[in-house]
């Protein structure tokens, strides 16, 4: 158990430094959450080692275990998705912006949706794999550290575009290298202002 535990940790740990890298260069960097989050992760990974703990005797044999566990992560985490994907979205996308007087009813739906059904069926899960008590409080608590870790963004997303990151603002006034003006018409189009089409590809001289 004490193996299960250490590699449960470390792998959180792992994980929090890989999701902090792609957050840098994919959206913005978010550092300064490290202090907190080798915390939290290292106190989730020892959730999911016990978990695997008490249920690895009706996971299938390595190298499938591996495979077996992504499944049940997953399958923890589709309730969430499945009502996120069934409702209006819980915030504007755009801004990501949670009005004050949303944040109870944003809560609410975070918690429900998310919290709520991540536990049961990871106690479930836990349940029908390792057919005691301990194994079913176990995964319950792992699915609750797989909700707040991988899955904490589902009710924010759900029913909403992908997001992507956001282009770098333009200087107002430059010129791009075929001559074009930008920062302006980059600031319009973000408004949504309708951008005449200017020919592309084209080089243009300077009079």
């Amino acid at each position: 158990m004490t193996a299960d535990l250490i590699a449960g940790s470390l792998s959180g740990i792992a994980g929090l430094l890989v999701f902090l890298v792609i957050h840098h260069f994919w959206i913005r960097p978010i550092w300064f959450i490290l202090p907190v989050g080798l915390m939290i992760a290292g106190f989730g990974g020892l959730a999911a080692g016990w978990s695997y703990t008490e249920i690895k005797t009706g996971l299938p044999p390595r190298p499938w275990a591996a495979l077996a566990l992504v499944a049940v992560i997953g399958v923890i985490l589709a309730p969430s998705i499945l009502l996120a994907q069934l409702r209006q979205p819980l915030i504007n996308i755009t801004t990501g912006i949670i009005p004050p007087e949303e944040a109870g009813r944003v809560t609410l739906h975070f918690v429900l949706e998310l919290l709520i059904t991540a536990g049961v069926v990871g106690g479930l899960a836990g349940w029908l794999l390792g057919h005691t008590l301990r194994a079913a409080m176990a995964t319950a608590l792992a699915g609750l550290v797989f909700a707040l870790g991988p899955g904490h963004n589902i009710p924010f997303l759900g029913s909403t575009p992908a997001v992507g990151k956001t282009p770098r603002r333009g200087r107002a006034g430059g010129r791009s290298a075929h001559g074009t003006q930008t920062g302006t018409r980059l600031d319009a189009g973000r408004r949504g202002v309708p951008v005449p089409p200017r020919q592309i590809g084209t080089c243009r001289r300077d009079s």
